[in-house]
């Protein structure tokens, strides 16, 4: 199962990765053909606009009209209208000749027209074909800032346009530099940019999401396993003590000896309360997350529910637990039975994951501005920093290999937890390998 959900996890890795490459790819190649579009207008205009500039020098002025082929030739003396019989009694007038030409003909017939006045084309005025460019640019709805100039080479320059004087006796350039265009473009395809960005970030998170949710399922695999392992450890014990203690009263006619008979029987009954404990208390565990547990607290002496407590744990002359009480008033407001469990636990950890048979615990209680503190420091093996943040998770258990010497489920610490919320407070651990292990709990007056 855990190789299963590592090849889903890198399948879906890649996949994700391919989408957020091809959305990006996508938003780049947008942006770049709006670019390129805009470019390329902009170059059209400018043409246009010096084009137009250029015929407005001369004494005959081309129009050409796309709609019907048609050029149209006046005088600019005067203009009088084609259809208006009156002309003969006027002492001078204008006529209108057009002539049709082909489509394909128009770029020579131009290149003809402009040729023909070449030679009287006036210096241009950069005022005036800036106002020619400028109406341009604003009949193709573009509104930018440029600056135009006339220079002899080209310089590769960013957001700059070259635009060839062909009616002019000299090799002239128009320099035409357009102010913000990256922002205009923004401006311009804001809207796309922002539905596919919000894409690539849905994309992103929910992919994400998949990829957390992937790791959580590998490791409550792991943890599932783990727990196993150690349910099969706590289990295989008792199960052949008491299988020993069965064959020696079957086989060895230990039933015929009441005293055996008696002692093994004690033995028995003694497992089998400690196995009934252990379910009762993995049961209470797991189906502590559907309930709240009823607190009820009750003002009480410290020391009363402290030192039978410790008296319980240093029975064996190898546990040392030093109590130091430093409340200002030697009374605490808090629920009895949690303190004891919360407390019982605690010790119990600090007894199994000792580094020798040497056992030292100190707990000191004190007094805080509105609720009291307790703190417990042992000198156990310590642990990794590296799995400090989940010791509190239900059945995690800081990883050992196959070694199974410390028995247990995973659950103490987690329950722990579970009863310091209840009463009000909030559990901090501190711990260093090989030196030992810190537990601060702080609890406030409701």
């Amino acid at each position: 199962m855990n190789k299963k959900f590592r090849s889903v996890f890198l399948i879906a890795s890649i996949t994700a990765v391919c989408i957020l490459v091809f959305q990006m790819y996508w938003v780049f190649n947008s942006y770049k053909t709006a670019e390129k579009n805009l470019k390329n207008n902009i170059e059209n205009i400018l043409n246009k606009g010096l084009e137009t500039y250029q015929f407005s020098q001369l004494d005959l002025a081309p129009v050409l009209r796309n709609d019907d082929l048609t050029v149209y030739y006046a005088t600019k003396k005067r203009y009088v209208n084609p259809k208006d019989k009156s002309k003969e009694n006027s002492p001078y007038y204008a006529e209108m000749n057009s002539i049709k030409i082909p489509e394909e003909q128009l770029p020579a017939i131009t290149a003809m027209l402009s040729k023909l006045k070449a030679s009287v084309l006036k210096t241009i005025n950069l005022n005036d074909l800036n106002s020619v460019i400028k109406e341009e640019f604003l009949r193709n709805n573009i509104n930018l800032d440029f600056s135009l100039s006339l220079v002899h080479d080209e310089a590769p320059l960013r957001d700059t346009f070259y635009i060839p004087v062909h009616l002019s006796k000299k090799n002239m350039l128009v320099k035409a530099q357009i102010k913000n265009m990256n922002m205009y473009l923004l401006k311009q395809n804001v809207v796309p940019l922002l539905v596919s960005m919000v894409l690539i970030l849905l994309s992103a998170g929910s992919l994400y999401f998949m990829a957390i949710t992937i790791k959580r399922q590998l490791k409550l695999d792991e943890l599932k396993n783990d727990f196993i392992n150690n349910m099969t450890h706590e289990l295989r014990t008792p199960i052949s003590i008491l299988k020993s203690s069965n064959e020696a009263l079957l086989s060895f006619n230990g039933i015929n000896d009441p005293e055996k008979a008696i002692r093994y029987l004690k033995i028995n009954d003694d497992i089998l309360n400690k196995l009934d404990h252990n379910v009762d208390r993995i049961l209470d565990i797991v189906q502590y997350n559907d309930r709240k547990l009823s607190v009820n607290l009750v003002k009480i002496n410290p020391d009363d529910v402290i030192v039978p407590i410790i008296n319980r744990f240093v029975i064996n002359e190898n546990i040392r637990i030093e109590y130091i009480n430093q409340l200002r008033a030697n009374e605490i407001y808090t629920d009895v039975f949690i303190i004891d469990t919360i407390l019982s636990n605690l010790f119990d950890n600090s007894i199994k994951y000792a580094v020798d048979q040497k056992v030292n615990i100190l707990l000191k209680i004190s007094s805080l501005e509105n609720g009291f503190q307790l703190y417990v420091q042992d000198n156990g093996k310590g642990i990794d920093s590296l799995y400090l943040p989940y010791i509190f998770d239900k059945f995690f258990r800081v990883p050992e290999g196959n070694i199974h010497d410390v028995k247990g489920y995973g659950l103490g610490l987690n329950y722990v937890k579970k009863l310091v919320k209840d009463l009000n407070g909030n559990i901090a651990v501190k711990s260093e390998l090989t030196v030992g292990t810190i537990f601060t709990i702080k609890f406030k007056n409701s």
